[in-house]
């Protein structure tokens, strides 16, 4: 029989009860009287189990119990486990604030300190002078990126945005909110909360009512948002056609925000919402008419002219001019992107030196490593210094000033090699860089080249100079970097690309087509400075020149590179088309026969057909351009023109001649310097509207030509943002001078 169960004659103690809490077995009776203390069984605190279980009365006693042994079953104690003892709330928080800042300093993003105050958790240092290298030796190569050197500046990071402050008076305030001059400047026009309607109004921001124009009328934002199908359609536009050759995003993280915002605009913050329009716009620009139709059923120019009005008023909403939020950053220059061939060169100038401004203001110019970021943020914010750093050089240069960001004011070193995949927000540590063709293909060859003219720098302040000075050592050394970039180029990037992929097509165009580039630039400098050149090297730089023609034709041509036409048709190979063009007119050396002439013209046509903008109006080295082109046929020998006259030659005449460009008078070199006024050829609006209805001028080279015409010889920009190398303006008013009668508009 189970212990337990029984008469109640003798009762077995379960070894699971504890001791103390079982009743003492009833004594045998003496003489067969029970004892007085039998006659009341004892009563335990607490249910027995199989009560407990069965969910019935239980009389406590025993065991066992009256129940179990009238249903005769086992029954057993089991004293209930203690109750735990409630925690206090501060002793929650204590313990998890212990655990959280233990976290912090594993991952050394919590000083060690045993009580650091706010700003100095928030703050991350630059290394100490102490600590920094031996500076470089004066005739040292060096370029920006490589070196830290002796720096005081620190990056104030916490609510999602950051500042960087490299002044004596700020540090000496530092033990004050670092943005309590954001949240209280202005705090008039910051009420607004998520949710209610944004209407455009006058900007508080000088810089920002004279470059979006003030007393717009007051119109809600919201109403220029598109629907979430839309946004959407705009979203997977820029993915395809400008993400790839910018990067500015790590596309899982941006989806999710776009996503988010796009059902939902009226709970979007404001730089949010300047993101949002930016895509917009910036997909409008990318697309063509025909995708424009068929994917938004609304025509191209009218997109432009709505999202780039409601991306300027969204600036001016969010006061982008006191911005320290990296959003809006990136908004701004995705904005520069957009438009670099819509405004006049001098005014381009002055956005992006904006844009530098707002980089400096929050600490692009220091590489976040040395900051003490979190690894994602060091990527992002190096992808976004690294496109804005282009932009400012090309705009330099357009404009005539040749003053870009000094490459001793920063030291932001380029981006790793990583794809989107291998980062996430929340990483600790920095994975291994990655072999071989990634997400980052394109840009990193753009970094790559900016570097290689950083190197060159010291040389190429006038090359044309040093051909002259006979400096062999120098020319040799040139030679030598360019060499070494192509060998880079081949290793680390060329050898890995898919040529069935579009963007690796490009890259691999960008890559053989920049060393190319170079040497010709290095080359033309010697034609143009030097009488001596032979027969030989004249050939060859004509063979380089058909060349490069090659390149752009094949970038312009290829179909799967129609998504990125944006890019390709910023780019023009002047340099190289006006050399040759002057060579088939007098009959040169560096052309073999008539059949090397036939082909040059062969390329020369299909380079009008690729570039319409040739035969737009409205831009003074076009019309330069096409009276050189229509004099150099009529100039060249009679055997080279082969079979007669070429088609697009026609075109040209017709253009010469209804537009005036062949009258005689008031033409020259002055004439080039006239002011001239930039016309879009395929936006709705003018730069004039753009700018707040000002008249814009362009000195030097015209609005909307694209680029350095000297760095981009291979249809790409080529290290436009370290250009060293000024503009030959001799070179370029000859050019002009010898299209006497052009009529400026």
């Amino acid at each position: 029989m189970p212990p337990g169960i029984g008469n109640g004659d003798a009762t077995i103690r379960p070894s699971n009860v504890p001791a103390q809490q079982l009743p003492i077995a009833i004594a045998p009776a003496v003489n067969g009287q029970p004892r007085a203390q039998d006659v009341a069984p004892s009563s335990m605190a607490f249910t027995c189990v199989t009560c407990t279980r069965r969910k019935v009365k239980c009389d406590k006693t025993g065991p066992p119990c009256s129940t179990c042994r009238k249903t005769r079953l086992h029954c057993h104690y089991e004293a209930p486990p203690p109750r735990k003892r409630k925690r206090r709330p501060t002793d929650d928080i204590h313990e998890r604030l212990e655990h959280y800042e233990g976290l912090l300093r594993q991952h050394g993003i919590l000083d060690q300190a045993d009580d650091p105050s706010p700003v100095e958790n928030a703050a991350a240092k630059i290394p100490s002078p102490s600590d920094s290298t031996p500076s470089n030796p004066p005739n040292a190569i060096t370029f920006a990126g490589e070196s830290t050197g002796n720096r005081t500046g620190r990056l104030l990071a916490g609510r999602g945005k950051s500042r960087y402050i490299d002044s004596t008076l700020w540090r000496n305030l530092e033990e004050l909110d670092p943005y309590s001059d954001d949240d209280e400047e202005g705090q008039t026009h910051e009420q607004s909360q998520p949710g209610t309607s944004h209407h455009f109004r006058p900007s508080t921001d000088p810089l920002t009512a004279s470059m979006f124009g003030s007393g717009a009328p007051a119109q809600s934002l919201l109403d220029l948002h598109p629907t979430y199908d839309a946004a959407m359609r705009f979203w997977r536009v820029y993915l395809s056609h400008v993400e790839p050759l910018t990067k500015l995003f790590h596309v899982p993280t941006a989806t999710a925000t776009v996503q988010r915002a796009a059902a939902n605009p009226s709970q979007a913050s404001k730089a949010i919402e300047c993101l949002l329009f930016a895509i917009y716009h910036f997909a409008a620009v990318a697309m063509t008419d025909e995708e424009c139709q068929v994917s938004l059923g609304q025509d191209r120019a009218v997109l432009q002219s709505r999202y780039h009005a409601a991306v300027t008023h969204a600036f001016m909403n969010v006061a982008f001019l006191r911005t320290t939020d990296i959003i809006v950053v990136q908004a701004f220059v995705m904005f520069l992107l957009s438009v670099r061939n819509k405004y006049d060169p001098h005014t381009f100038w002055v956005m992006t030196g904006v844009g530098v401004r707002l980089a400096q203001r929050i600490g692009l110019h220091r590489d976040g490593e040395s900051l003490g970021l979190k690894p994602f943020d060091v990527q992002m914010r190096r992808r976004l210094f690294w496109q804005l750093l282009p932009l400012d050089g090309i705009a330099a240069q357009l404009s005539g000033t040749g003053i870009a960001l000094a490459p001793d004011a920063w030291d932001t070193k380029q981006p790793l090699n990583f794809d989107d995949t291998d980062l996430h927000p929340d990483m600790a540590d920095t994975p291994p860089e990655r072999v071989g063709a990634t997400d980052m293909l394109f840009c990193l060859l753009r970094c790559e080249m900016g570097k290689f003219y950083q190197k060159i720098k010291p040389f190429s302040g006038d090359w044309g100079r040093m051909w002259e000075l006979g400096d062999p050592a120098a020319i040799r050394e040139v030679e030598a970097m360019i060499g070494e970039m192509e060998s880079n180029f081949e290793t680390n990037y060329m050898r890995y690309c898919d040529p069935v992929t579009p963007i690796h097509f490009l890259a691999l165009l960008l890559g053989r087509g920049a060393p190319q580039n170079a040497r010709l630039r290095l080359r033309l400098a010697r034609v143009r400075a030097c009488d001596d050149v032979d027969e030989v090297e004249l050939q060859e730089l004509w063979r380089l020149a058909m060349r490069m023609f090659d390149y752009d034709i094949s970038a312009q041509t290829n179909p799967d590179l129609k998504k990125f036409s944006w890019h390709l048709q910023a780019i023009l190979q002047w340099d190289c088309l006006i050399w040759v063009l002057n060579s088939l007119r007098h009959g040169s050396r560096a052309v073999l026969g008539p059949h090397e002439a036939q082909e040059a013209w062969t390329r020369i046509e299909r380079m009008y057909t690729c570039h319409p903008q040739f035969l737009a109006p409205g831009r003074a080295l076009h019309a330069a351009v096409r009276k050189l082109t229509l004099r150099a046929w009529e100039g060249q020998p009679g055997e080279w023109r082969g079979g007669g006259e070429m088609e697009f030659m026609g075109r040209l005449r017709v253009r010469l001649g209804k537009k005036g460009e062949g009258s005689a008078g008031g033409g020259g070199a002055e004439g080039g310097e006239r002011a001239v006024v930039a016309q879009a050829t395929d936006y709705s609006w003018s730069p004039q509207e753009v700018v707040g209805g000002a008249p814009v001028a362009s000195a030097g080279l015209p609005a909307g030509s694209g680029a350095d015409p000297l760095a981009n010889a291979a249809g790409f920009d080529f290290g436009g943002d370290c250009n060293a190398d000024q503009i030959d303006w001799t070179f370029w008013n000859t050019l002009i001078g010898e299209s006497e009668g052009i009529a400026w508009r």
